[in-house]
């Protein structure tokens, strides 16, 4: 009775270890000593004593005090787009740290994380058979929508500065000769997933003159932009787009913590609206809404992202030292601006794949390179989670680790 994808199985993004876990560094988690609990606690109570039931309506209802009447405005925007006062406060934020003009709330949906966000992007943008393109090392779950989706998906190659732009207009003209359509690009120009690295400027503005030359649509994935801890920030696609083809996709799930399960797209009022076309879940939170709504008028999301931030140069220096004492020069890599991983290279001398099963016997989790790059491709390579593990535990799972690299030379 199953149809032909649930048969398939669930995508196998996450590896199922078979002994217990020990040193857990494959999942990219904020750290939970960086949760700001004791002002969630405060702006969630405060929202309820506040606001009482209409917190926990579908929608923002009125209320006439002179009457003591509850008012019902028209629902059907909200449900699609998200509580508005959450999305102003969004758009002022974005506006002020990322030097947008111009946003208000009409350039804001909520989602339910920022996976909903790219899933909602795919559905909106893209019919069958047209075509998508992403960066050759990847977030899995996008790939997976536009597969979904019916898209023809085309990787295009990064390096050590992100996705190379003369490979992007390469794969443009493959599209084309094979009677393609090209339709969307998926980006992640800031901490790239899996490696972190980050795009320069320069190669950031020759990427949207070829959007414009192609008319193609950019999502720009900016989950992990806020995690900078060292480098010089670099501006943002959406503040580089003076077209309106970028949509940003965003959240609280990496700067501040991911059971919110509070996104957003920020974007052209056109595209938005586009997005809230192909929703169905009858939106997010007012309550959850209400209350980061408070959060960001009470200016509590900056401080907190820099005090975050402290803690995640924190325990990125463990993680290199670590590395590089357990490791040697058996592995290479960049030491990140931010983010929370590290992209290991294995040596050529190596015996990857037994020294990542020994690893795993003595409890080390990460994530396999082939996750990101596909099984050939991605062999050699190991992305190393550090951010929610504690310090002595990066520590020791690290030397865990270098000591099934080292045992495993050829």
């Amino acid at each position: 009775m199953l149809s032909d994808l649930a048969q398939q199985g669930p995508a196998s993004y996450f590896p199922r270890p078979e002994t217990p876990v020990t040193f857990n560094f494959d999942q990219g988690l904020a750290a939970e000593e960086t949760f700001p609990i004791a002002d969630l606690q405060r702006v969630m109570t405060t929202v309820l004593d506040r606001d009482r039931g209409r917190a926990l309506e579908y929608v923002s209802l009125g209320y006439d005090a002179e009457r003591d009447k509850i008012l019902y405005p028209p629902t059907q925007g909200e449900l699609a787009l998200g509580y508005p006062g959450l999305r102003a406060e969004v758009a002022r934020w974005i506006g002020r740290t990322q030097g947008v003009a111009g946003l208000d709330a009409d350039h804001v949906i909520l989602t339910s994380g920022s996976v909903q966000a790219i899933a909602l992007a795919v559905s909106a943008l893209l019919n069958p058979g047209e075509g998508a393109l992403v960066e050759k090392a990847t977030f899995p779950y996008a790939m997976r929508f536009m597969q979904m989706r019916g898209a023809d998906v085309r990787a295009v190659e990064i390096d050590e500065h992100g996705l190379v732009p003369d490979s992007l207009v390469q794969r443009l003209g493959e599209l084309e000769r094979d009677g393609v359509r090209p339709k969307l690009l998926y980006v992640i120009p800031t901490f790239q997933l899996p490696t972190c690295v980050v795009m320069p400027e320069d190669r950031r503005r020759r990427l949207l003159e070829i959007a414009e030359e192609w008319n193609l649509v950019v999502l720009e994935d900016s989950i992990y932009a806020d995690l900078r801890y060292g480098g010089e920030p670099v501006p943002s696609l959406l503040s580089l787009d003076t077209g309106g083809r970028v949509l940003q996709s965003h959240g609280f799930s990496k700067n501040l913590a991911p059971g919110l399960r509070l996104g957003w797209i920020s974007a052209a009022p056109a595209l938005v609206r586009g997005l809230a076309a192909v929703r169905q879940d009858l939106g997010v939170s007012q309550w959850t809404s209400r209350a980061m709504e408070l959060f960001l008028v009470e200016g509590l999301l900056d401080p907190h992202i820099a005090a975050a931030n402290q803690v995640y140069r924190r325990k990125r220096d463990v993680a290199v030292t670590a590395v590089r004492r357990h490791c040697g020069d058996l592995v290479t890599f960049d030491v990140p601006d931010g983010g929370f991983y590290l992209w290991l290279r294995m040596g050529d001398d190596v015996d990857w794949v037994k020294a990542q099963h020994e690893a795993a016997e003595r409890g080390v989790f990460c994530r396999p390179g082939e996750r990101f790059l596909g099984e050939r491709d991605g062999q050699a390579f190991l992305r190393l989670a550090y951010s929610h593990a504690a310090d002595d535990e990066i520590e020791r799972g690290i030397a865990v680790l270098g000591e099934a690299i080292t045992s495993n030379v050829r």
